[in-house]
């Protein structure tokens, strides 16, 4: 474009500015005569139509000039470079000189035509250029990482193979889910060479979930077992590739990847650390694998394991997760007994070192199927096992579930190896109560209130002290009345956890063995509940009567002691049927209308659990025993919410009966009554 060219267009916009001045011209004087007005000649002129209209206007031509003011500074700055650079430029020479006329002789040589990019030190928009140039590489893989792996599949094709696996390879914490739904339906229908490809190009995965319905642990092993075996192999053929350019080999590549031939046998991974909650299934996926995996330093069970109920497959499994740590430091066990674990330790190697990491080890169990001098046997060769391979007072979390500790001299000598075992391999800052394991109720068991004694006579003094502080953590006491040569002083933390009294045999059977369970009740600071059982073994041989006068006393002595405020959540009464169907005035009876039964502890609920049943011509006597026997407990119980009898099924038809028949006399008052199954209910109104 030549000089007149420009001037022509130069007089245009100069003539379009001039009418801009004028339009300033005509507005500059209407904005005049707003600025003149007086607000106090004006009162009512600020909810009026017309200033509602001029302010509307404004509000239009602020906006317009705002925008014009901004487009005519952009193009000013534009336009002064551009002049600049013309007024700059070298003059050509004449159109009628010589070097004017060669040039027109000479063919003209093609140019190449230039853009500004960005500006030094300045980095250029994200708005910039096309979309598909706004986003690195490494960003976009983040991005569809993110996909579930059948989206991603999807994308293959645009996204191209190489964004496409290095998308795949930012997985790093792959579920295989079984609680969404459409998840649950595409891993379940996802091919086994699948998902080995998937794990191959995930060689990122720092987690793989896998979450199985809780009545099918086998849900999914197959894709589980192709995912971990693929990543295996990829990241070996990573690492294969790596150590060939460190030392130019050849062929190691070749023979990492042909770990992913599909045979689905083998599986190198080093960087596997953690395996937690693994349930049997997968436990015994790997008994018949070559999988390495010598990294994991934690390895817990996901299910109870004990080498007499399970196969030998899921043994096997065990055997080659555990013998496949190079340095475990987190050994969860679930449940397994002494012998069993001893067992299964052996497949490490005796060297001093293949357990010097481990630092924590659970679910060791006492086998409560054989005798304790048998499972003693398996403490003291399970601690050999552990010694011969480095640990050594190394242990700081070390968790032994015991489910009951008998009074018998079997588990003195029991608890004497138990002791050792503790003294071998635990640190020295372990404190023994925390090393028996909680059960279903928080706390560790259960205990014979005359082991206390046994053991102060007979055992040693580590023997005593494990024995001690396993009664402090159990939450269930048991006294039966069996002789104590040396009657052990009871203290009031001695039962500090438990919460419940088993009184069975001849607990009750002579005033100095009365004296003796209260004793051991009075100092039970968290005791609720009390229990009489008629088993096999355990039957509390004193009449039920008597359960109610050892009540009294206890109440008397936890006054004595400053807890009379202190109630019972729970009493449970076990009793053959004839005891019923007698007299409420007879001992046997569990009836509360003895007038010498005034001082009981408050108790929330009373349980009766009735055993065996009466003949024919008792039957009304049991059901006006029952009754009485419950009405009782509603009268004369401090804080009573609740009353259950509990009859053998062979009864219940003639007492749902009568109950029927008879009930509506007395379903009234501050208490319901109703059947349920096979028990009477009784409870307060709400």
């Amino acid at each position: 474009m030549d000089v007149a060219q420009l001037k022509e267009q130069a007089a245009r916009v100069e003539q379009g500015l001039d009418q801009l001045r004028q339009l300033h011209s005509k507005v500059g004087a209407r904005l005049s005569k707003i600025n003149q007005l007086d607000p106090a000649n004006h009162p009512a002129e600020a909810s009026s139509h017309e200033s509602l209209l001029v302010h509307t206007q404004l509000s239009f031509l602020e906006s317009y000039v705002n925008a014009a003011v901004t487009q005519l500074s952009s193009v000013e700055s534009g336009l002064s470079g551009a002049v600049d650079a013309l007024a700059a430029a070298p003059t050509p020479p004449p159109a009628n000189s010589s070097a004017a006329a060669g040039t027109d002789q000479q063919p003209q040589a093609r140019r190449s035509s230039y853009r500004l990019v960005h500006r030094s030190s300045i980095p250029p928009s994200v708005y910039e250029g096309p979309a598909r140039r706004r986003l690195s590489r490494d960003e976009l893989s983040n991005v569809f990482g993110h996909l579930q792996p059948w989206e991603l599949t999807h994308y293959r094709r645009p996204l191209g193979t190489r964004l496409f696996n290095q998308s795949a390879a930012n997985y790093t914490n792959p579920v295989i889910d079984c609680e969404d739904d459409k998840a649950r339906r595409m891993w379940a229908a996802m091919p086994l060479a699948v998902a080995q490809r998937l794990g191959q190009r995930a060689t990122n995965i720092r987690e793989i979930k896998h979450r199985y319905p809780e009545d099918c642990e086998c849900w999914c092993l197959g894709t589980w077992v192709a995912l971990v075996e693929g990543h295996a192999s990829g990241r070996a053929a990573i690492a294969a590739k790596k150590k060939r350019e460190r030392e130019g080999g050849e062929g190691t590549a070749a023979a990492a990847a042909g770990q992913a031939d599909g045979s689905g046998q083998s599986a190198d991974d080093g960087t596997l650390e953690t395996v937690d909650n693994i349930p049997l299934e997968c436990i015994s996926a790997r008994a018949d694998r070559q999988w390495r995996t010598p990294a994991v330093t934690t390895l817990i069970v996901g299910t109870d394991l004990d080498l007499s109920s399970y196969d030998e497959e899921e043994w096997d499994g065990l055997e080659a997760w555990v013998g496949g740590c190079d340095a475990i430091e987190v050994l969860d066990l679930k449940r397994i007994y002494f012998t069993t674990t001893e067992g299964l330790l052996s497949a490490l190697p005796a060297d001093g070192k293949s357990l010097a990491a481990l630092r924590t080890l659970r679910g060791v169990s006492m086998d409560e199927a054989v005798w304790m001098e048998t499972d003693k046997v398996g403490i003291d060769r399970l601690r050999e096992v552990m010694v011969a391979r480095g640990v050594k007072r190394s242990v700081r979390e070390l968790k032994i579930t015991v489910r009951r500790m008998p009074s018998r001299d079997g588990a003195v000598t029991w608890s004497e190896s138990a002791a050792r075992l503790i003294e071998a391999v635990a640190a020295p800052e372990v404190v023994w109560e925390e090393v028996f394991a909680p059960t279903d109720d928080s706390t560790s068991g259960r205990i014979d209130a005359e082991l206390l004694s046994l053991s102060s006579s007979t055992g040693t003094l580590p023997a005593q002290k494990l024995i001690v502080d396993y009664a402090k953590t159990a939450g269930t006491v048991t006294y039966s009345g069996c002789h104590e040569t040396t009657p052990n002083a009871i203290t009031d933390d001695a039962f500090a956890a438990a919460h419940t009294l088993r009184l069975v045999g001849d607990a009750l059977a002579d005033s100095d063995k009365k004296n003796r369970a209260v004793d051991i009740a009075s100092k039970m600071p968290n005791l609720a509940r009390i229990e009489a059982p008629h088993r096999l073994g355990e039957t509390l041989t004193a009449p039920v009567r008597e359960v109610w006068r050892f009540l009294e006393r206890l109440q008397t002595a936890r006054e004595s002691r400053g807890r009379a405020e202190k109630s019972l959540s729970y009493v449970g009464l076990t009793l053959p049927p004839g005891a019923l169907a007698i007299s409420t005035d007879n001992p046997a009876s569990p009836c509360l209308w003895d007038p010498d039964i005034h001082q009981l502890p408050p108790i929330a609920e009373v349980c009766v659990d009735v055993l065996g049943m009466v003949a024919d011509d008792r039957l009304e006597a049991f059901y006006n025993g029952v009754m009485a026997t419950v009405v009782s407990f509603t009268s004369k119980l401090k804080g009573h919410t609740k009353s259950t009898v509990q009859l053998c099924p062979g009864m219940m038809d003639d007492f749902r009966q009568r109950f029927l028949v008879k009930g509506l006399n007395i379903n009234a008052g501050p208490y319901q009554l109703s059947i349920f199954r096979r028990t009477l209910l009784v409870e307060r109104r709400t």
